[in-house]
């Protein structure tokens, strides 16, 4: 079993350490698995020169590198495009320790025990917990999923979660079009509708305890609109 995990990190030189030694860790106890870990990596203080350490003795370790942000979703793409052809598994998550990397085992091997497409991580079902989320974001993540689920239909409780794990075939099969947040919830209304299995497992949500935060309330409010108001118009 080959596992891809990408994760886009923009100034994370507080996080970027811990969180890349538990996922290492992880990986360490699961000598059955092969693994690539793909970080796109933007900004300018710290965070590129702690991963390359890691790098340097972790060939399973790739950097992608831009000094100037250009927004969550168009660093995934640009993390996506360098997944491995023969990962069975593409894992998504944030670079603030918001995820907690030990829960991944347990969701990818829900993604083939439940016969899924994608797992969702979520904060929004049964023996999920949250801790320290600010309620501003707590509030706008609710909205935006209370307004797809209602107009557009979707099964899914937390679209907006970053925790998710992709089998293969259906990784390969997803595109989106937003630079922003927004691109979460656009994955699934789109796998969605190509009749994809979308199942929601419980996760451990930490807010970051270090670093700046990168989710601008106006600046996400406006991703998600225009995301919403394009699939409205395709729906």
């Amino acid at each position: 079993m080959k596992y891809s995990v990408v994760i886009a990190a923009y100034n994370e030189q507080e996080n970027i350490g811990n969180l890349t030694a538990r996922i290492v860790s992880v990986f360490d106890g699961m000598p059955e698995a092969d693994w690539e870990l793909i970080y796109v990596i933007e900004g300018t203080d710290g965070t590129l020169s702690i991963a390359q350490s890691f790098a340097a003795t972790r060939p399973q370790i790739k950097l992608l590198y831009a000094a100037q942000p250009t927004g969550l979703g168009a660093a995934f793409r640009r993390g996506f495009a360098s997944v491995s052809p023969d990962a069975d598994a593409v894992v998504t998550m944030d670079a603030d320790l918001n995820h907690q990397p030990e829960e991944m085992p347990r969701l990818a091997a829900a993604l083939f025990a439940r016969e899924a497409d994608i797992v969702v991580g979520s904060r929004k079902v049964s023996g999920s917990t949250i801790e320290g989320a600010p309620f501003w974001k707590t509030a706008l993540s609710n909205g935006v999923n209370v307004m797809i689920r209602k107009v557009i239909g979707m099964p899914v409780a937390d679209q907006t979660s970053g925790y998710r794990v992709y089998r293969m075939s259906a990784f390969q099969s997803i595109s989106f079009d937003d630079t922003g947040f927004a691109f979460l919830p656009e994955i699934l209304i789109q796998a969605n509708k190509k009749k994809m299995k979308i199942v929601e497992e419980p996760i451990q949500f930490i807010f970051r305890k270090a670093g700046e935060s990168k989710m601008k309330l106006l600046p996400t409010a406006r991703s998600y609109l225009r995301m919403l108001s394009s699939r409205l118009r395709k729906h």
